[in-house]
């Protein structure tokens, strides 16, 4: 595995509010990083500043390289954000969507197999439902080479089966030697997947680990302030008698 980026003392804050303070990060190849922590407490943040999209105090290196001596192009042949839907007031297709991703250069059987939207390519994205649209976006971050790819909750808007694609073809790129990070809300999904965690709590404190460590019933179950139970391989909300 290859170190790919290194946050060191990363802080974030949002207006007055300090999100995380101190974090240290490594982003490796062939690895997937999933953050957890509850609504608003900075995730999607996080993947921003570690993006360059946003500004952030610490030392972030790309590469063993400053992120700041990058230029916005050089950033992008690395790193690939995939956050929320894009507007679809352009009036393209889906075809025309990922013939912008891959600049018309990659084939685009594969990604359109693997996320299911081959009957979808000359339909307008804006006659698209939500779950239809997301497929679209996943296939096409995979035409564009980035090693690094950092994703805000690629499950979101997707049915049970294409959740169950979306994860499998992530397994599949970080094996191929890719470097993922996502957000995730789905503490079952982070169990399938997640070889590193980061935990944000919302109170000013980030902390990232191997999964093993970090996927801990009471480190979890601080973590979003809620009673959780393992069966299993599985971890859950103790929903109590009232349910």
């Amino acid at each position: 595995m290859e170190n790919l980026m290194h946050a060191s003392r990363l802080s974030l804050q949002r207006g007055d509010d300090l999100l995380f303070n101190n974090l240290n990060l490594y982003i490796r190849s062939a690895e997937i990083t999933v953050i957890l922590g509850p609504n608003g407490a900075g995730k999607s943040s996080l993947l921003l500043a570690l993006a360059g999209l946003i500004p952030a105090d610490g030392d972030l290196q790309l590469q063993a390289t400053a992120m700041s001596e990058y230029s916005r192009m050089e950033i992008a042949t690395k790193v690939a954000w995939q956050g929320e839907l894009p507007p679809t007031e352009f009036g393209l297709t889906v075809k025309q969507r990922l013939n912008l991703a891959s600049d018309g250069e990659e084939n685009l059987i594969p990604a359109t197999k693997a996320m299911e939207i081959e009957a979808l390519l000359n339909r307008p994205l804006a006659e698209l439902s939500s779950g239809e649209r997301q497929r679209v976006e996943l296939a096409a971050l995979m035409l564009r080479p980035a090693p690094i790819w950092l994703l805000d909750e690629p499950t979101a808007h997707l049915d049970i089966k294409h959740q169950v694609q979306c994860l499998n073809m992530m397994k599949k790129q970080a094996n191929a030697g890719r470097a993922i990070v996502t957000v995730l809300h789905d503490l079952q999904q982070a169990m399938a997947v997640a070889d590193q965690v980061v935990l944000i709590d919302g109170q000013g404190h980030a902390e990232a680990g191997p999964a093993g460590q970090m996927l801990d019933v009471d480190r979890l179950a601080s973590l979003f302030d809620t009673p959780l139970i393992r069966q299993g391989k599985l971890l859950m909300p103790e929903y109590g008698d009232g349910i």
